[in-house]
Order: C-alpha cells, then sequence, then structure tokens
C-alpha cells in the first residue's frame, strides 16, 4: 500500500480546493449583461439630467443678462434724455442772455419812461455777467416825425443816456459805441401812433472783439 506524505497530501489538496475557492470568489452578478445594461442606463440618466441642469442653468443666465442689458439701455436713454434737457436749458439761457431788451421812449423824448427801467437793469445784469468781453453798439432810433438832421441829434441823444445808465450800472463805458440812424431804420413802416411808437428806440447790440 503506497504511502502518501504530508506534503503530497497537501499539494494535492490545494489542486483540488484552490479552482472551487477562487471561482467561489467571483460574483458572477457583477458582470452580466444586464448589471452593465442597468449601469448604462444610469449613467445615461445622470448625463441626461446634468445636460438638462446645464441648459436650464444658460437660459437663467441668458435671461439675467438680457435684463441687464434692458435696465442698463433704460438708464441710458434716462441718461441722454436728461443731458439733452440740460443742453437744451443751458442753451436757451445762453440765447437769452445773450439778447438785450430794447428799450422805447415817449415822442420827442430821450428821458427813460417809467415801463424801461426794469428793461434797462436786465441789460445790466446780463451784460456784467455774461460775456462780459463783448463789446456793445448802442443804436438811436426815432420815428419819422421831425427832420432828418433833428432826429439823427434825438437819436443820439438816446443812446448816449443809455450808454450812461450802463456806465452807472457799473459798465466800462470804453467798450460802449453808439451811433444814430434817426428815422432811416423803422422797425414799422407804418405811418400812426402804433407804428412810431415802436420806431422811437433804442436798441443794444452785442460785438465781438
Amino acid at each position: 500500500m503506497m504511502r502518501w506524505s504530508i506534503a503530497s497530501i497537501l499539494v494535492l489538496s490545494i489542486m483540488i480546493i484552490g479552482p472551487v475557492w477562487i471561482t467561489g470568489c467571483i460574483n458572477p452578478q457583477e458582470i452580466t449583461l444586464e448589471e452593465l445594461a442597468r449601469r448604462e442606463s444610469q449613467r445615461r440618466h445622470r448625463v441626461q439630467e446634468d445636460s438638462i441642469r446645464t441648459a436650464q442653468e444658460a437660459e437663467q443666465l441668458a435671461r439675467q443678462a438680457e435684463e441687464r442689458r434692458r435696465r442698463q439701455s433704460v438708464e441710458r436713454r434716462l441718461v441722454e434724455d436728461r443731458e439733452a434737457q440740460r443742453q437744451e436749458a443751458s442753451a436757451e439761457e445762453l440765447r437769452r442772455m445773450a439778447l438785450l431788451s430794447t428799450i422805447y421812449f415817449d415822442y420827442d423824448e430821450y428821458k427813460f419812461r417809467d415801463d424801461q427801467f426794469l428793461s434797462l437793469d436786465e441789460n445790466v445784469q446780463k451784460l456784467r455777467e455774461f460775456r462780459p468781453e463783448d463789446r456793445i453798439l448802442i443804436e438811436g432810433h426815432c420815428d419819422e416825425r421831425g427832420t432828418l438832421e433833428y432826429n439823427l441829434a434825438l437819436g443820439e441823444r438816446r443812446a448816449g443816456a443809455v450808454k450812461s445808465y450802463l456806465g452807472d450800472g457799473g459798465l466800462d463805458e470804453s467798450r460802449i459805441e453808439i451811433i444814430s440812424y434817426g428815422e432811416e431804420k423803422p422797425a414799422d413802416m407804418g405811418h400812426d401812433e402804433q407804428a412810431w411808437s415802436k420806431n422811437r428806440r433804442v436798441e443794444l447790440k452785442r460785438t465781438e472783439l
């Protein structure tokens, strides 16, 4: 009878038991086609959810950006409108300050009427505050009654009276020039008191240096 050594028995045992033990350690469920399909389905589902979430976030960001652009556009228009209004008001104020009021006189007079002092004072203020470097031309005018020589002299006296008033108001009279046109340049071509009252006047004009 063959006698087995302990070493031979151990080797034989390993040869018999080893494959069985290795086979038992493998989980058949981890490598089945059904499991692979299930995992792939889960992966695709996660990818789809991620895509939907990314699209929603992008859409939200786009809406926010559009809203910002809309608000900025509204604010920009408001700023532009305010600036346009400011410039328009500024231009209107410049025009108002540049224009000087005409002074009117009674017949055959060069003394100021009581209702003309407001216009005289406004002219002084404008000439002192706006473009004070401008030179000023004062034109004296008369209506058509009287001789040419008399009306030229009367127009000069009217212009001189306005020049003196401006000087008393603090303006440098060396910047002021006077001229008389007498009846030569009527503002109204009529031949009645309504026209004559417009022609008995002194006009003030700014001239550049």
